[in-house]
C-alpha cells in the first residue's frame, strides 16, 4: 500500500479552460535583428532582476538582453497574466498536489527542474491544429510507451496509460531525453521544438538557416509558443509577488494505491464508489486512466489475466481491499 498526490481531474478541467484563452490568442515571433529596438507598451514587464545577471532556464542561457526576445518573453507573460490570470493562480495554488511526482521522476533522470512547469502549457495541446502531431495527457504523448523504452504501456479499450501521472511522466522523460540526445548538444529547449513536430523537422531548419540557436532560427508558431509560454510561466513562479499573486500552495493530497490487484471478475468504479462511500465521479477522478465509457478494472483484456492498481480515496484502501475479498472480486493465488 502506497500514497500517492492526486485530483488529476480537476486540473484536466482547469487545462480546458486554458484552451479556450490559447484559441483566442497568437503571438507571432519576432526575427528582427538583436539591434532592433522594440518599445513595450504592455502593462506588465519582466523583472529588473532578470535583466541585471545571466538568466538561465532548464540549464541554458537566455540572451535576455537581446530586445527582441524580451519582447517575445514579455508578450507571452501578459498574455499568462492578463488573459489567463485566474485559471494561472488556480494552477499554481493547485500544482503542489501533484508536481513532487514530476519532480521525483525528473530528478532521478537528470532532466531540469523546470520541466515541472511545462505539464499545464503542453496539457492544452489537444486543439492545436498546427502541430503535425497530436497527442494526449499532461505531457502530450502521442503514443503510450512500448516495453523496448522501458516502460510497459498501453492504450486498448478499457484504458490510457498517458493518463496516468507516474507511467505518463516516466514515459516522456524517456522521450524528452532520447529526442535530446538524437539532436546532439547540451540544451533542453531545441529537443523541446522536436518532441512538438519531429528530429527531422528540427534538422532541416538548422541545415535551412545554418544555425542551432533557438532564439534565431525561424521556428513553426506552435511549438514555438509553447516553449516562449513556459520560460514566461518560469518567470511569473519565480517572481508571484511582483505580479500580485500571492497565496498559498495548496496542501498535498493523498490516495490509497492497492497494487498487484488479480481479478476473479470485473471491477466496475461504481463498485468501488459503494465500497469506500464516495461518488463515482470521485473514484474516476482518482484513476484517470479508466476510459469513463468503460468504467471499469477488467479481470482479462485480450483473454489474458490482469494485474491492477486501483486508487480509493486516503484511509479507504485498506475497507475497499477487504471488501473486494468479503464479495469475491479476488483471484486466488
Amino acid at each position: 500500500m502506497k500514497t500517492l498526490t492526486g485530483q488529476l481531474m480537476k486540473m484536466v478541467a482547469i487545462a480546458a479552460l486554458v484552451t479556450a484563452l490559447v484559441a483566442q490568442s497568437s503571438f507571432a515571433r519576432v526575427p528582427e535583428p538583436e539591434n532592433q529596438t522594440h518599445t513595450n507598451p504592455c502593462r506588465y514587464s519582466l523583472p529588473e532582476s532578470l535583466l541585471d545577471k545571466p538568466f538561465h532556464f532548464a540549464g541554458e542561457l537566455i540572451p535576455i538582453q537581446r530586445s527582441d526576445v524580451r519582447y517575445r518573453l514579455t508578450c507571452h507573460l501578459n498574455f499568462l497574466l492578463l488573459d489567463a490570470r485566474s485559471i494561472l493562480t488556480e494552477w499554481l495554488s493547485e500544482k503542489s498536489r501533484y508536481s513532487w511526482l514530476f519532480e521525483e521522476v525528473f530528478a532521478k533522470e537528470g532532466i531540469p527542474r523546470e520541466f515541472v512547469l511545462l505539464a499545464p502549457i503542453l496539457s492544452v495541446l489537444n486543439s492545436k491544429a498546427s502541430l503535425r502531431v497530436s497527442g494526449t495527457g499532461w505531457w502530450f504523448l502521442s503514443r503510450p510507451c512500448a516495453s523496448t523504452e522501458g516502460i510497459d504501456m498501453a492504450d486498448d479499450s478499457w484504458h490510457d496509460d498517458r493518463l496516468d501521472l507516474e507511467l505518463s511522466t516516466r514515459c516522456f522523460a524517456v522521450r524528452i531525453k532520447d529526442t535530446r540526445k538524437e539532436l546532439g548538444g547540451d540544451g533542453w529547449l531545441m529537443p523541446m521544438i522536436a518532441y512538438l513536430t519531429s528530429v527531422k523537422t528540427v534538422q532541416e531548419l538548422r541545415e535551412r538557416w545554418k544555425s542551432d540557436a533557438f532564439w534565431d532560427l525561424p521556428l513553426p508558431d506552435a511549438a514555438e509558443e509553447v516553449v516562449l509560454r513556459w520560460i514566461a510561466l518560469g518567470i511569473i513562479d519565480s517572481h508571484r509577488g511582483i505580479y500580485g499573486l500571492r497565496f498559498k500552495d495548496a496542501a498535498p493530497m493523498t490516495f490509497d494505491q492497492i497494487t498487484g490487484l488479480v481479478l476473479a471478475k470485473d471491477l466496475t468504479l461504481a463498485d468501488i464508489a459503494r465500497m469506500t462511500r464516495v461518488p463515482p465521479r470521485e473514484i474516476l477522478r482518482l484513476n484517470p486512466k479508466i476510459k469513463a465509457v468503460v468504467g471499469a478494472f477488467p479481470s482479462k483484456s485480450g483473454g489474458k489475466l490482469q494485474t491492477h492498481t486501483v486508487s480509493a480515496p486516503r484511509g479507504a484502501g485498506n475497507a475497499l481491499l477487504e471488501a473486494l475479498k468479503k464479495e469475491g472480486y479476488l483471484a486466488p493465488p
